[in-house]
């Protein structure tokens, strides 16, 4: 069990500000143990990292990969080399989707297949590597829910396709799809399989080698982290072989000048994919969101939020019309994400009128214009969005307020 009124102490802006965030599919709160961590390591440890021979420097260095060692069991990879530090999802899904066009792994004629659900980090990636490379991108429709057609993928994949990417689960919707099932589909064609897990492995239990994929990315500021450091997880046997798009300092072991050529020797995973200074301040933070959450247990995390997502939308169905609330009408299809419209409302409305009251959501549409095109809500909606800090009476003033504005519209 997830005690959330226990833990609303531990984050200030809601200690302090009696803030009732309900956007954590934007960004999550940072605890304090996150925020103490940073400003202990900035004021005793701080130095580049694998860069000197002093020892600040290699206390730094450690720490740096320690938060590489702690991110690689949080996700049960097999080894720390495998997690290569970004800035954040959207840089690792860029980053990838550059590395497999630049070792020729993507060219002319290929396909790579998305779906229509997802956010725009894990679409315009490939749609713009496809255009640069002559290949070409295919869409999995999603249904009158915004749920992809899975059942469709056998005939829209073909022995060209190089690529399956997808959201785990909709930053719109709340949508969890069937990871495993999916990469074993694409796997019968020899796809590599790419996971958007930006709003999976804040919420789940993700475990790399039973969704077998091939690669997977998430970011730092969404699970109680600090912005700026991202996540890219790959399989160590691909990057080995895999030369890095982005060169610079940290990248190489050695370069040479040969025969009036220029010799590079990269690194080892992941350090010749991270150029330049890293984010290790950030990487500091993260690790200790991690510590943070495994004291938790994802298990009680996804419990929580089901909990509070069910309790959700059995309080907006109560309000009936002219809410709509977007996605699965089964909440345990769902991550804690709940969005809906009011009428023809602008979202945007909706969101002042819930911040007089000092309630947070987003709205919008929230980086996935095609699905809200598909669900008929063009001009975006309102997410509500659960963390281990909000609890039942959250969702009551959510409900509260929705309720005078339905009082105020039919004056």
């Amino acid at each position: 069990m997830v005690d959330c009124k226990s833990l609303r102490g531990d984050f200030p802006e809601i200690s302090g500000r009696g803030l009732v965030f309900l956007d954590s599919a934007a960004s999550s709160l940072k605890p304090r143990s996150v925020i103490d961590s940073m400003r202990v390591f900035m004021e005793n440890s701080y130095a580049n990292v694998h860069r000197g021979a002093y020892r600040v420097s290699l206390e730094a260095s450690k720490a740096y990969e320690d938060a590489h060692e702690a991110v690689a069991k949080f996700i049960n990879a097999w080894s720390l080399e495998e997690v290569i530090f970004t800035k954040n999802t959207t840089e690792s899904l860029q980053l990838l989707a550059l590395t497999l066009f630049y070792n020729k792994l993507i060219g002319r004629g290929d396909e790579i297949v998305v779906t229509e659900a997802e956010h725009h980090s894990n679409m315009l990636p490939w749609v713009r590597i496809a255009r640069i490379a002559g290949a070409k991108v295919k869409m999995v429709p999603v249904d009158s829910e915004g749920v992809p057609r899975w059942d469709m993928l056998e005939e829209i994949l073909s022995e060209k396709t190089r690529v399956v990417a997808f959201g785990h689960a909709s930053n719109v919707t709340g949508y969890l799809s069937d990871a495993r099932k999916i990469a074993r589909e694409a796997r019968k064609v020899g796809a590599l399989v790419v996971i958007d897990g930006a709003q999976s492995v804040p919420h789940v239990k993700v475990d790399v080698r039973e969704l077998e994929a091939d690669f997977i990315a998430f970011s730092g500021h969404k699970m109680l982290g600090p912005s700026g450091i991202g996540v890219l997880w790959g399989k160590l046997d691909f990057l080995e072989n895999l030369e890095p798009p982005l060169g610079g300092g940290g990248t190489v072991k050695r370069v040479r000048l040969e025969g009036g050529d220029v010799k590079i020797d990269w690194e080892t995973p992941p350090w010749k994919f991270e150029s330049g200074t890293p984010p290790i301040v950030e990487a500091v933070g993260l690790a200790k969101a991690v510590e943070y959450l495994e004291n938790i247990g994802m298990h009680n995390v996804e419990a929580h939020e089901k909990r509070l997502t069910e309790y959700a939308m059995k309080n907006l169905e109560e309000l009936g019309d002219p809410i709509r609330i977007l996605g699965p009408k089964d909440p345990n299809k769902k991550l804690g994400i709940v969005s809906f419209t009011i009428g023809t409302l602008d979202p945007s409305l909706i969101g002042a009128w819930l911040d007089s009251y000092n309630i947070a959501v987003r709205t919008g549409l929230h980086c996935a214009h095609i699905l809200h095109d598909k669900l008929g809500a063009t001009q975006g909606s309102v997410r509500a969005s659960f963390y281990i800090y909000n609890c039942h009476d959250d969702v009551d003033k959510l409900r509260n307020s929705l309720e005078e504005l339905l009082k105020t519209l039919e004056k």
